[in-house]
Parts: structure tokens; sequence; C-alpha cells
């Protein structure tokens, strides 16, 4: 949570409240979207010294809008030049699967059916979010960014989502085929 923050302060700096809306839109699927995780994550950042914080009044209201420092720009730069990891790629959800022989029948196919649709609805929301990127990158965007690296590979990200969620809901839906013929 807390480089994913970093991150986005790269791009502008952002409220909490920003903060919470922009991850609740666009990567709910990747992390936690509420307002307790994002406000911890700002608190330690804050208190690392790889943020800061001021305040301002806008339309009557007490705002407390977020930056990030050098020192957090220097922390990020080191974590994004890392390899990724794919021992950090966890599913656990996969260890109902691996139970599942001990369900009953029909819970498995309600099991099964619910993940498809699941999936699908996955799929919806990074299409969606896939449509906002195109429009994004149609838009004039504030300079000192290199917004044409930035989107291009937040979109790399999303088309993994969809082809992620494409190949899940066609191994389920296979699964499903089988699990129905034999149950």
């Amino acid at each position: 949570m807390e480089y994913l923050i970093l991150g986005l302060l790269m791009l502008s700096p952002m409220t909490g409240y920003e903060l919470q809306q922009f991850i609740k839109k666009n990567l709910a699927l990747i992390c936690s979207h509420s307002a307790g995780s994002v406000q911890t994550a700002l608190a330690k950042l804050e208190r690392d010294g790889k943020i800061t914080a001021s305040e301002s009044t806008e339309g009557g209201r007490h705002k407390k809008i977020f930056a990030i420092t050098e020192f957090g720009r220097s922390a990020f730069s080191v974590w994004v030049a890392q390899p990724m990891q794919a021992d950090k790629v966890k599913n656990m959800e996969l260890s109902r699967l691996f139970f599942a022989g001990l369900a009953k029948p029909e819970e498995r196919l309600a099991a099964v059916r619910d993940y498809i649709c699941q999936m699908e609805q996955t799929k919806a929301v990074l299409c969606t979010i896939r449509a906002y990127f195109s429009r994004i990158k149609a838009e004039e965007l504030p300079p000192g960014t290199d917004w044409s690296q930035v989107l291009r590979f937040q979109g790399y990200t999303i088309e993994y989502g969809i082809a992620a969620a494409e190949f899940e809901i066609g191994w389920y839906s296979q699964l499903l085929h089988e699990l129905e013929e034999q149950p």
C-alpha cells in the first residue's frame, strides 16, 4: 500500500480522500481501498519522512494535502526498479479448490458458478477502467511527467488483469462442465 501511495503522489499531490477514491475506482482489485488502510499508510509514510502534509481550506472545508518528498521519490525509485517477485503472488482462494473434494457436489458446482460470475464482473470492471484510461490519454495532462509512459504501463496492468480474468473464466468454465458431467 505504501509504495502504491508513493507512486500516486509521484503523479500529483492528493488528499487522503482523493487517494482512497482513486484506489477504489482504479486499483481495488490490487489492494484494499479502506480509509483505515490508506490513513495508516499515510501516517507511516509521513512519520518516515517519505511524504509531507500541508493543510488548506477550500470552500469552507479543511483539507490535508499529501506530497512526496525527495526521500520518498528515492525510496519509490529503488522499489519500482526491483524485479517483480513471482513468489509474492499468492491466491489463497485456490485452497478452496484444493479442498473442494471435501464439499458436497452441489456446493462445489455453486462455488464454481459463483466464482465464474465474480471473474466476469472483474473483467467488466477492468474493461470500464480501460475505457477510462483511453479517455485520459486523449486529454491534455499537466506538464512535468512523461504521461505516455505512465499510462502505457498502467495500461499493461489493466490488460494483464483482463487476460487473467479471461483465463480464469475459461479454466473454471471447463472445470464446471467437467463437474456437471461427473460431480
